[in-house]
């Protein structure tokens, strides 16, 4: 082999080395080093906004304890249980407490189906056929209207024995109430789980 091939030989390698590092290495880090910059523009915006959250942290505060007040203040008009069934045995329990201090006798409850709902508040309602007298009837409506916050009173039917009927003692009343109640829901995490 001549100089002069040898010189051929090595110039083309260096022109062919060139255009592989032209058309390969440098679009290569051309696109690292932008990605590179777009990574440390959003580590900018991050920390910016994470500042600007710190900064606004003390009227976080204020707006938790204002609002940790309002739970406090909600706690006695809500029903406990996370669930429909859990609510629903609270809300049952209540009614039957109101009944035995009212001087009725309780012939069936029923827990009605309800759909309604605002955000995490969910609704039950009870369904209860009792037996009482008038007073019987003014304590127990007292104690669903004054007495615990979380009853609701839906609707009441009374129903009153045939009056010809001459009959010693109180009269017995049949009455048929609808009460409901409103429970806390948990709320749906992020995978799709609920808060416990």
């Amino acid at each position: 082999m001549t100089a002069r091939d040898r010189r051929a030989l090595i110039v083309g390698g260096l022109i062919v080395a060139a255009a592989v590092f032209a058309l390969r290495l440098v679009p290569s880090a051309l696109q690292t080093a932008m990605a590179a910059h777009g990574t440390l523009r959003e580590r900018a915006m991050l920390l910016a906004r994470t500042r600007d959250e710190m900064a606004s942290l003390p009227r976080l505060r204020d707006s938790a304890a204002v609002l940790s007040q309002a739970l406090v203040a909600l706690a006695p008009q809500v029903l406990s249980g996370s669930s429909a069934a859990g609510a629903g045995a609270d809300l049952s329990g209540r009614m039957n407490l109101a009944v035995s201090r009212a001087p009725a006798k309780l012939e069936r409850m029923d827990a009605l189906p309800d759909s309604i709902g605002d955000g995490r508040l969910g609704r039950v309602r009870v369904h209860a056929a009792l037996e009482t007298d008038v007073r019987g009837l003014v304590t127990l409506l007292r104690s669903i209207d004054a007495g615990d916050e979380v009853l609701r009173l839906e609707e009441l039917r009374v129903e009153a024995p045939d009056p010809g009927m001459i009959a010693r003692g109180p009269e017995i009343l049949k009455v048929e109430v609808t009460v409901s109640g409103w429970y806390i829901k948990p709320r749906e995490m992020a995978n799709g789980k609920r808060e416990t």
